[in-house]
C-alpha cells in the first residue's frame, strides 16, 4: 500500500473510533438522565412529596416535575460533552444554549401574562366584599356558590356539583 492510501485509513479509522466514542457517550448519558429520572421519582413518591405540596397549596405533581427537571439537566449536559468530543465549537454550544434560554424566558412571560389581570381582580372582589365562601355567585353567566378563593383564582360549584376555576380577571367587570 502506499502512503497515502495508509494515512486515508488511519483519518478514517480514527474518526470512526470517534464517532463510536461520541455515540456511547450520548447513549450512557441518555441512560443516565434516564435511571436518574425513575431513581429520583421512586425516592420522592417514597418521601410523599405530592402530599405535602398539596397540604401547602401546590396542585402540580411535583415529584414529576422535579424528576423531570434533573433528567433534563442530565441529558443537557449530555449533549455539551457529545458536542464536545465531536469537535464542535464552544460557539454552537453556546448559540443551542442560547436559544433554550430565549425560548424559557418567553415560555415564562407567557405563563404570568394573566397574573396581573388576575390579581387585580381578586382585590377588586376582596374590595367590594364578593367573594365569600359559600355565597351564590353569577359570573359571565356562570351561577354557583363559591366553594374557594384564591389569589389567581376562584372555585365555583354549580347547581350540577361541577367544580369551575374562574380566573380572577372576570370579577373586574
Amino acid at each position: 500500500m502506499s502512503n497515502e492510501t495508509m494515512q486515508v485509513v488511519a483519518s478514517v479509522q480514527s474518526y470512526t473510533n470517534l464517532i463510536v466514542m461520541a455515540i456511547v457517550i450520548l447513549i450512557v448519558g441518555l441512560t443516565l438522565g434516564l435511571l436518574a429520572k425513575k431513581l429520583l421519582y421512586r425516592m420522592l413518591k417514597e418521601v410523599e412529596l405530592n402530599k405535602i405540596a398539596v397540604k401547602s397549596g401546590i396542585g402540580c405533581d411535583v415529584e414529576n416535575l422535579i424528576s423531570s427537571i434533573i433528567s433534563y439537566m442530565v441529558y443537557f449536559a449530555t449533549a455539551i460533552i457529545f458536542l464536545s468530543y465531536l469537535g464542535i465549537g464552544w460557539w454552537v454550544i453556546y448559540l443551542i444554549l442560547g436559544g433554550i434560554i430565549i425560548l424559557l424566558v418567553l415560555t415564562v412571560l407567557v405563563g404570568i401574562k394573566d397574573i396581573p389581570a388576575n390579581l387585580m381582580g381578586w382585590i377588586t372582589a376582596k374590595r367590594k366584599n364578593r367573594l365569600k365562601k359559600g355565597k351564590k355567585i353569577e359570573v359571565n353567566g356562570i351561577s354557583g356558590i363559591v366553594e374557594k378563593k384564591g389569589v389567581l383564582k376562584t372555585i365555583i360549584r354549580t347547581e350540577r356539583g361541577d367544580l369551575l376555576y374562574v380566573p380572577n380577571a372576570l370579577f373586574r367587570k
